[in-house]
Formats: C-alpha cells, structure tokens, sequence
C-alpha cells in the first residue's frame, strides 16, 4: 500500500474546506469491531458532536477517527478496540465532522443516525443500522 506524504495536508485542502460530506478510509484495527481496517465512513462536517458520537477530530497536529466521550465532564477519543487507551483532549481540538455511514465491501451501509418517527429528530445508534 502506497504511503501519502502529508495526509493532513492532503484532508484539508480537499474535506474541509467546505461543508458538504466526504468519505474517508478507515485505516488500522482502532475501531474494530465495529468499523473494521479499510471500510469507507462517511463524515458529515455540518453534525453536531456529542457524546458517543464517531468523529473525525484534529488533535495536536493529527488526525483521528475516534469515538467521542464525555467523563466527568473531560473530552475524550476513544477507540473501540479496548488494546488501546483513551486520549484525553487538553487544549484546542476541532471537530471535523461525525460519521454518519459506513460501507464495507460486498455489505449493505450501515448508518448511524435514524429519524426518530415520534419526535422527528435524529437519533444517534453506536451500532450501524441499515435502512429500510
């Protein structure tokens, strides 16, 4: 697999620079099992963060796709392969966007969000759901 020089610099020039969705590969084990290494997730820049939603964040220099979490009022990224630790955000963190589907080769995608029929607002899921 080729190497991208700059991935960030790469993701800013091209994702956000607008505010449309975008898609992104998954890369690595961190989010296994449920987003497993090379699926497509699609951000959405214009969703709000909350807890335990799935976000693409811009962190010291980096980017990450991590579970967002509140502890005692402390931000999180966390990872849902429980090999690796949490990452605590000190200081200034942008949040890029929260990932709204997910496509796996040969598989239905599955979305994160669902309109809830009585309240008609979107409901967050941390398991992915296809549609109906």
């Amino acid at each position: 697999m080729s190497e991208i020089e700059n991935p960030k610099a790469l993701f800013e020039s091209t994702c956000s620079t607008n505010s449309e969705s975008f898609a992104l590969q998954n890369l690595g084990d961190r989010m296994e099992p449920e987003f497993s290494e090379n699926c497509i997730i699609i951000v959405d820049p214009g969703m709000r963060i909350h807890h335990q939603a799935y976000a693409v964040i811009d962190y010291q220099g980096e980017l990450y796709f991590r579970q967002f979490i509140n502890v005692d009022h402390k931000p999180l990224m966390r990872c849902l392969n429980n090999d690796y630790e949490d990452i605590e955000l000190i200081g200034d963190y942008d949040i890029r966007g929260c990932v709204v589907q997910q496509k796996q080769r040969k598989q239905t995608a599955l979305h994160y969000y669902h309109l809830n029929k009585v309240s008609k607002e979107m409901v967050f899921g941390e398991k992915g759901k296809a549609k109906k």
